[in-house]
């Protein structure tokens, strides 16, 4: 959705008093007109039926244009509202869809979210994920060695994800190994090779995470489990020995505290590992309560509900109270007890599949359940889901905060840049069409809602983004410049930043190779490039929680503002063209006057006549 600036609100200051406002107040809402209108109203549905509040004129907080304010009635959680505009010989509706004739449906209108507020920190920060095996070895005594234990290779024997028991146990198991830092994740090794890296290496590694500018991380799981990925785990309430155990978590947390680095934790609440001391009690016990923790069919021959018919990965039942009180808001649950150890907050592995009876009937109630307790315990806890769909229905203030965005950034920005889809299949997407997601993902949600999203280009479960985009570091540049610009938090993956990539077509294993620490190894130009983009967003309020307005969409080339209205009037503005061709072109943005200077080389530019290669970030002064 293309967007010109002729009539003008939005979430900040300047447009609207306060985000997240309680029910039952009011909250001053303003709207810019650069021509003067007869007539404006708010428009809001109250009991099924549209209201009209007459909106006053009021000086120009800015000096320019007519400017007007209303007062929004919150008597609902979530409350849509637009703009009526009335002109002598015309009229128009104005939504987040834009200025049109005809009134558009709810979904378009503005939306207000009450007493829905995000940790402020989050707007802040710059998240980097680390697949922790796999990041830095600080301790090479706690490596796991060849042959130490044997790990059964996931297989599914049953359609579906039913897992019968008896068959499951009857795999011949494979012996773990340890893997030499540096080579490649091969199929042979999918969870059987260990890399040694630990939480000591994180620890280790702060003053480099410190030094890039990022100041959260979101650590793949560290819980005793026997694979090199954790996802299958054996005590959640016990740190992995071979990434140091609960002393080497305890200095990790505190010295990433004491530098200004957030904690957000991996929290695998859909399934346990089949090594879980409940599972195994349940697995020939029905009589027992445990019993009840998972999903079972049949009696001579049982078989259990797991994560994707894998046998080593049995699925919590949640129409069970015990697994409510276990895991998620008892009063010693794995949600509450980490929390109470300091972490800042939980990412939900395959959050929207998390239900009842191997299914994910009631998932928003866990979810409501979940972010209550952890608020209970920290109330500035972020909580973020993977959702790898459109989680619109999910994103309502009460359940997560937010979600890993790849609907409505990370998989149309990569498929626009690397022409093929996540799986390598040839994809012509167009900026027309990713302009058009992205905008239609952005406005459904809450401003709030919508800032906090996750936003992402790789991760450990999709390929690495240089690789995606054939090892093409100036396209690489392209997707990062996004990356730190867009509505939303972003969260690089480990590495990416000094152009790691991987050897072999495909997602996992082959996405989880080893960082390296060597510096001649790292291209040191684009890890400048990344750490001034880094700064960039963490000095701009309008790249934290500005608005977004879309200025171009066509011809390979994609351009968006982002704004920040201060209550005085004041703007932060950034500008940020991009195109998946990296021949040189000339582009006009449509921009208020101004001194506008390449954010990354200082340059001063002139924005009604650009040339553009790649990217280019401009920053209004």
């Amino acid at each position: 959705m293309i967007q010109n600036a002729t009539v003008w609100h939005d979430h900040t200051p300047g447009y609207t008093e306060q985000l997240g406002a309680r029910l039952g107040s009011k909250v001053k809402v303003r709207l810019k007109s650069k021509h003067q209108p007869e007539h404006v109203q708010l428009l809001l549905p109250i009991s099924g039926e549209i209201n009209e509040f007459k909106a006053r004129a009021i000086p120009a907080l800015d000096g320019e244009g007519f400017w007007y304010e209303a007062d929004l009635p919150l008597q609902q959680s979530r409350t849509p509202y637009a703009w009526h505009l009335t002109f002598i010989n015309d009229s128009f509706y104005f939504t987040q869809a834009g200025v049109s004739r005809v009134r558009r449906g709810y979904r378009d209108f503005f939306q207000y979210l009450a007493e829905h507020n995000v940790p402020e920190w989050v707007f802040k920060s710059c998240f980097y994920q680390i697949f922790v095996d796999r990041f830095r070895n600080g301790n090479t005594e706690t490596d796991v060695r060849d042959n130490e234990y044997l790990y059964p290779a996931p297989e599914t024997v049953e359609v579906h994800n039913r897992v019968d028991p008896e068959r499951a146990s009857r795999f011949v198991p494979k012996p773990v190994m340890k893997a030499e830092w540096g080579t490649p994740p091969d199929r042979k090794g999918d969870v059987h090779a260990h890399y040694g890296g630990d939480l000591e290496g994180i620890t280790e590694a702060i003053p480099y995470l410190n030094e890039l500018g990022v100041n959260a991380l979101w650590l793949t799981p560290i819980f005793e489990s026997p694979s090199n990925h954790k996802y299958d785990t054996k005590d959640y309430r016990t740190v992995d020995p071979h990434f140091g155990g609960r002393r080497a978590f305890d200095e990790m947390l505190a010295r990433a505290h004491m530098s200004g680095i957030k904690v957000i934790l991996d929290g695998v609440f859909n399934h346990t590992g089949d090594l879980h001391a409940m599972f195994q009690k349940a697995l020939y016990n029905p009589g027992i309560p445990e019993r009840t923790l998972f999903t079972w069919h049949g009696s001579d021959t049982p078989t259990y509900e797991a994560f994707f018919g894998v046998p080593t990965l049995p699925k919590v039942d949640y129409s069970s109270e015990l697994a409510f009180q276990e895991f998620i808001d008892g009063p010693n649950s794995v949600v509450r007890y980490w929390l109470k150890a300091g972490i800042d907050g939980w990412r939900l592995d395959v959050a929207q599949m998390i239900g009842r009876k191997g299914t994910d009937e009631g998932n928003l109630e866990i979810h409501r359940r979940l972010k209550k307790a952890a608020r209970e315990e920290n109330p500035q806890a972020f909580i973020f889901g993977e959702r790898f769909f459109d989680a619109e229905h999910a994103l309502d203030g009460r359940g997560e905060d937010a979600v890993m965005n790849y609907h409505g950034f990370g998989l149309p920005v990569m498929e626009w840049l690397a022409q093929a889809s996540g799986s390598f299949v040839p994809v012509q997407a167009r900026a027309e069409e990713v302009v058009d997601l992205m905008w239609d993902a952005y406005q459904a949600l809450p401003p709030q809602v919508a800032l906090s999203q996750v936003n992402l280009i790789d991760s450990h479960d999709v390929a690495r983004a240089l690789y995606r985009l054939g090892n093409d570091k100036s396209k690489l540049r392209v997707a990062l410049s996004m990356l730190y610009t867009y509505v939303g938090v972003p969260c690089m993956f480990y590495g990416t930043e000094v152009g790691l990539t991987q050897h072999e077509k495909g997602t996992m294993p082959f996405c989880r190779v080893t960082m390296p620490w060597e510096e001649e190894a790292w291209d040191l130009d684009l890890l400048s490039f990344t750490k001034k983009l880094i700064a960039l967003r963490k000095s701009h309020k309008a790249l934290q929680q500005g608005s977004l307005r879309f200025l171009l969409g066509s011809n390979d080339t994609i351009a968006y503002e982002r704004s920040y209205t201060h209550e005085n009037g004041k703007v932060d503005r950034v500008v940020v063209a991009v195109s998946n061709q990296l021949n040189p072109r000339i582009v006009s943005l449509d921009l208020p006057r101004g001194t506008y200077r390449n954010a990354i080389t200082g340059d001063l530019v002139d924005p009604e006549r650009v040339q553009l290669t790649g990217s280019l970030v401009l920053v209004a002064e």
